[in-house]
């Protein structure tokens, strides 16, 4: 997966989304081979997968979705508006680490 496909496999998410195939996060039957085919459309070549590439990348984004919420409700977290990232102080990382270290793939998107 190139992050360059992200951009894309949002836009396809939305549509479906949209839709109706996509609610509440939970995907209706056939919803990842709709997406090969709209990605394919989007950027011709990628030859991404629906089983397990576009899966996996679908239940990657929406547990760092889920993760960003969490982090933005605790205290001690904000958001750069600029960057479009989670921000903190390096000790509001460190203790969020020692609680939750699988998180730890966050705070290398934060550039600390």
């Amino acid at each position: 997966w190139d992050t360059a496909h992200d951009g894309p496999f949002l836009e396809c998410l939305l549509e479906l989304t949209e839709r109706g195939f996509i609610t509440n996060g939970t995907c209706k039957n056939g919803v990842f081979k709709q997406i090969q085919k709209m990605m394919e459309k989007k950027v011709p070549g990628c030859g991404l997968k629906a089983k397990p590439t576009i899966q996996n990348r679908y239940k990657k984004l929406k547990h760092w979705f889920h993760s960003t919420v969490m982090m933005r409700g605790l205290s001690g977290f904000g958001w750069d508006p600029v960057q479009e990232c989670i921000n903190a102080d390096k000790a509001v990382w460190d203790v969020f680490i020692a609680v939750c270290p699988v998180i730890y793939v966050l705070i290398l998107m934060t550039n600390i």
